[in-house]
């Protein structure tokens, strides 16, 4: 009995020091993403007005802002360039519902659920999703992912062809991380796809 004590007990350090790990890469990796070069993001609501103000900092090249209804119709589409950017959108016009204000960025989207009731404006819930992160390293592909939710993750890859030549499926990982070697690949332009959480996420690379 006292054996099979020490070996549990020898166990649980295990699983606990596991854990302590994974949480240490998992923040170390959210910290890359926050230094890395995304917009920093301030949206202000005027209840009365129904009026949003939208300021973003640092923005980069691939930076998207979209308004959405609930039947994920476009309302509104903007690609912003500017490393400063402020705008007023005015909601007078907006019948009563829910409706979606997002921005994409390269390393992450945010975005904000938005209720519209007796004339008055409402931000509801803030979500953020890390996108996955791809390193191009001679004729490798690195794929590095955050996976908080510990969601099902499902990479494919394409051919130019469009023919499916890798397929893995990820579960119950926080941390994704992969290397793709394509050395011994034939010529031509391959597409890396990550699906989780209803989106689809997509890497081009081209074997010379």
């Amino acid at each position: 009995m006292f054996v099979l004590s020490i070996i549990s007990n020898l166990k649980l350090d295990i699983m606990k020091a596991l854990l302590k790990i994974t949480t240490v890469v998992a923040f170390m990796f959210i910290a890359a993403i926050s230094m890395a070069k995304e917009p920093k993001l301030i949206l202000t609501a005027y209840s009365e007005a129904k009026m949003l103000v939208l300021e973003l900092e640092n923005v980069s090249s691939s930076t998207y802002i979209k308004f959405k209804d609930a039947q994920n119709n476009v309302i509104y589409a903007e690609s912003v360039s500017d490393d400063l950017y402020s705008k007023k959108f005015n909601l007078k016009e907006l019948t009563d519902g829910a409706y979606f204000f997002e921005t994409d960025g390269e390393f992450k989207s945010t975005i904000y659920s938005i209720k519209v009731e007796n004339n008055k404006l409402i931000i509801l819930d803030k979500k953020e999703i890390v996108k996955p992160f791809f390193r191009e390293v001679d004729s490798r592909v690195f794929l590095n992912l955050l996976n908080l939710e510990k969601k099902d993750v499902m990479i494919k890859i394409y051919d130019e062809e469009n023919r499916l030549v890798f397929e893995e499926k990820v579960t119950k990982e926080m941390i994704v991380e992969k290397s793709f070697n394509f050395s011994d690949a034939y010529e031509g332009n391959y597409t890396i796809s990550v699906i989780y959480g209803n989106k689809s996420y997509d890497k081009n690379f081209v074997v010379n």
